[in-house]
């Protein structure tokens, strides 16, 4: 049994006894048991969300080991293709630069996420040659 059904049980047991008081302590703790079991649940959530929040800073700390930057790209060590500096700069995500030209001509180059142009042709890793 939970602290709310105990609760609940006590206040049953005092209405039976017909002792007014009894009544009105068993009601105030079933409300303040109501009350603990929504700041508990609060709690929980709020314990889950920094859970998330360290799991993903830990992600962006061994991520920001394994890239470098190269020019005016950010790479991931490897991997060929380069990524959107703005992006990583800015919001630490990694996206990759493509062809955003019509007809996929090179020299047309960005980020699909941010809309940034890069003005080269070729954005494949340096160290990958």
């Amino acid at each position: 049994m939970g602290l709310i059904d105990t609760s609940l049980e006590v206040l049953k047991l005092a209405s039976k006894i017909a002792n007014p008081e009894l009544v009105q302590a068993a009601t105030r703790a079933n409300i303040e048991a109501l009350e603990l079991s929504g700041k508990n649940l609060e709690l929980r959530q709020r314990a889950e969300e920094l859970e998330n929040q360290v799991k993903e800073l830990k992600a962006q700390l061994l991520l920001t080991g394994e890239v470098f930057r190269e020019g005016d790209l950010v790479f991931r060590e490897g991997e060929q293709r380069g990524y959107c500096s703005r992006c990583w700069d800015v919001e630490r995500k990694l996206v990759h630069i493509v062809s955003m030209g019509a007809g996929g001509r090179s020299g047309h180059n960005g980020c699909p996420q941010c809309k940034t142009f890069y003005n080269f042709g070729h954005v494949g890793n340096p160290r990958m040659k």
